[in-house]
């Protein structure tokens, strides 16, 4: 019997690397620990922070290989995407679901099939594409479940072993490779699901300063705007000759706006703090804070508030999402500004491109801009350091 169970687990293994070639070194990388037949619910074979799959022989007898095959690539993806380490606490089981809604919305392909008591976005009544912290947020009362174990909440099992696993180094490596996989897959045949596109391009790409980075993108805004020197006759030229009134040079002050994305999603603490980091940046880049108009913006922009300091700004709103409504407003204000500074959440409704220069701080990797903007993605988990 333990031979046909350890030949059917092999199978399994082998069918869950066809189906996504991509993910096989790290569904390889699991460690089968076997455990007594009933002694716990096993029938999503759980995972630990150190790569162990437990397994009841009883669930591999009583399931089908492809059925297994699905709960090998949904556990790895626990892993890979470090589930156990964002757990934000309260709820192990609320946040089981939203990361198994996260994992099998990229599951769910032509060659793969998520079984029925699978959770997906679509069980949920919520939409694809969001990342477990969206789903936890949104979630309402949690379905019955699956205990997917440690590696999706970092919370420990009765179950678990103390035997070595896969070190923090060597699964560092590992999503590595699997994110190298994933992108030459996608040149190849060009059928992998978003999710995993964009997990492998956040574990390649180096990791960058986004107060670097905005300040470069503000810098160049404001940079053109300085740059159209012009002649005026306003004030005459310090330099006269007889009977010859000379205009003096005027260079334009850069006028700004910052438009806030005030909606249900975004918190007021971290709107606060990444303002008046924006503020000071401003500042140091030459904009007076006569300049400085900030627009909060939920699902209608809200009057334009003009002050010296950032924590005056009223944070007003929290309903729905439309950017496009307080970039609509930033642009009628008067003086028109030169450069409109955005900062949400990317959850929203995109205008026509408007007449002024448009920057925006994105404040979650999930959210989409506009070809036509500037983009700087903002770790909010940075702002306060």
């Amino acid at each position: 019997m333990e031979a046909e169970i350890r030949q059917k687990w092999a199978a399994a293994r082998v069918w869950a690397a066809r189906q996504a070639p991509y993910l096989a070194s790290a569904m390889l990388a699991l460690e089968p620990v076997f455990e007594d037949e009933g002694k716990y619910d096993l029938s999503a074979f759980p995972t630990d922070k150190a790569w162990h799959i437990y397994v009841d022989p009883r669930v591999v007898a009583e399931t089908e290989v492809p059925a297994i095959g699905f709960w090998l690539l949904h556990q790895v993806t626990h892993l890979l995407r470090h589930h156990g380490d964002r757990y934000p606490g309260g709820h192990p089981r609320r946040w089981n679901v939203a990361g198994d809604a996260e994992i099998n919305d990229d599951l769910h392909t032509d060659a793969l099939t998520v079984p029925d008591q699978a959770i997906t976005p679509t069980k949920l009544n919520l939409p694809d594409g969001w990342i477990a912290e969206q789903y936890w947020e949104k979630l309402p009362e949690p379905p019955q479940s699956s205990d997917c174990g440690t590696g999706a909440d970092g919370q420990s099992r009765p179950w678990n072993c103390d035997r070595p696993g896969v070190s923090s180094i060597s699964a560092r490596l590992i999503a590595q490779d699997v994110a190298r996989r994933i992108k030459d897959h996608h040149r190849s045949r060009g059928d992998i699901p978003s999710g995993w596109q964009r997990w492998a391009d956040e574990v390649l790409d180096p990791v960058v300063n986004w107060r670097q980075v905005l300040r470069s993108a503000v810098r160049r805004g404001i940079a053109e705007i300085a740059g159209r020197v012009d002649f005026t006759y306003r004030r005459p030229s310090r330099r006269q000759r007889p009977d010859v009134i000379l205009p003096s040079l005027r260079q334009p002050l850069p006028t700004v706006a910052v438009v806030i994305d005030t909606s249900g999603s975004m918190s007021d603490g971290m709107l606060a703090q990444i303002l008046g980091e924006v503020a000071g940046l401003l500042n140091s880049l030459g904009v007076a804070r006569n300049r400085l108009h900030v627009v909060c913006c939920d699902a209608k922009a809200y009057a334009a508030q003009r002050v010296l300091n950032a924590h005056e700004v009223k944070l007003l709103g929290g309903g729905g999402t439309d950017m496009g409504a307080g970039i609509k407003a930033a642009a009628e204000l008067r003086p028109r500004p030169d450069l409109i500074l955005v900062l949400t959440d990317g959850h929203t409704p995109w205008p026509k491109p408007p007449r002024a220069k448009v920057v925006v701080g994105l404040m979650d990797p999930a959210g989409t801009v506009p070809s036509w903007a500037t983009s700087v993605l903002i770790d909010p988990e940075t702002v306060a350091r």
